[in-house]
């Protein structure tokens, strides 16, 4: 079964996206995907499994696991212990060829990430010894977050054992030209999510006509292109909300949709709540009338 491409939502502000999950707030199962960014995974303890490739690995006081982009992988996540947690820190491409190649000095972390193409499983002893900076993530503003990462990558690079899952580089089933065409198509939302997004223009950028356009995202990504785009804009506004913004009418606009009940009924769909019941649980001591 071909994976489904997953779009990566990463701030505009920011290299890196950081996840941090516990036993109560498990990482939704995306099921068998795909996406172009790279992810570090590093879950504390209890069992599962590493699904990835043609690979299966079974690991038993959680695991610390490095893999590139455009490889096929499941989710590796367990519920066993109350006081588990699994940190997800995923960036793009860009971050290595962009951003790191204008510091000679990293020269070992741009080599680290080349080899996580091969998918890289660390031992027992290196996930235990930057549990500590993993679970620090949490409580860091984007500042915060990429000088740990990049504390925890220099660690990798000159102190961590580890095995290769893959003898070679693992290549995706995907097309080249398909893959750059989907992302080009996540930027285009990524970028123009709080306007109005045309599937005439995007499809007219990556050649296609727009029916031929939709045929290829679903094809590609097992939704539609307004549903997919529904999706980004609510978690979008779950951003903001986060951010303390509590005025709905505002996110609303923000995130891009001008509907008031259509975007209650968006944001009910894929957050089995309301806007304002939302707010309500997160800011109850804050919010007035």
């Amino acid at each position: 079964m071909k994976p489904m491409l997953e779009a990566i939502n990463v701030n505009t502000n920011s290299s890196l996206k950081v996840e941090t999950y516990n036993s109560t707030t498990n990482c939704e199962s995306a099921g068998w995907h795909i996406h172009p960014e790279y992810e570090l995974v590093c879950i504390k303890n209890g069992s599962g499994l590493l699904n990835i490739g043609s690979e299966k690995r079974h690991y038993g006081n959680g695991v610390l696991v490095f893999l590139g982009g455009d490889i096929p992988h499941a989710d590796f996540g367990n519920k066993d212990n109350e006081d588990n947690l699994e940190v997800v820190i995923q960036f793009k491409k860009e971050f290595l060829e962009d951003k790191l190649k204008v510091f000679p000095e990293l020269i070992k972390i741009k080599e680290l990430i080349e080899k996580s193409r091969q998918v890289l499983i660390f031992d027992e002893h290196t996930k235990e010894s930057l549990w500590p900076l993993f679970k620090r993530f949490d409580k860091m503003d984007n500042q915060g977050k990429l000088v740990n990462l990049l504390s925890i990558l220099d660690q990798l690079s000159k102190h961590g054992v580890y095995e290769r899952l893959f003898d070679t580089i693992s290549i995706s089933n995907y097309k080249k030209n398909e893959i750059r065409r989907l992302e080009e198509t996540f930027e285009y939302v990524n970028n123009n999510f709080h306007k109005n997004i045309s599937i005439q223009e995007i499809a007219t950028r990556l050649g296609f006509t727009p029916n031929s356009f939709c045929r290829f995202f679903k094809k590609m990504t097992h939704q539609t292109f307004i549903s997919f785009v529904n999706e980004f804009r609510i978690a979008k506004a779950v951003e903001f909300f986060n951010e303390n913004n509590t005025v709905i009418a505002e996110v609303m606009y923000k995130s891009g949709f001008n509907d008031p009940s259509y975007f209650t009924r968006q944001f009910k769909k894929y957050q089995d709540t309301t806007p304002s019941s939302y707010l309500k649980s997160k800011y109850s001591d804050q919010l007035k009338g």
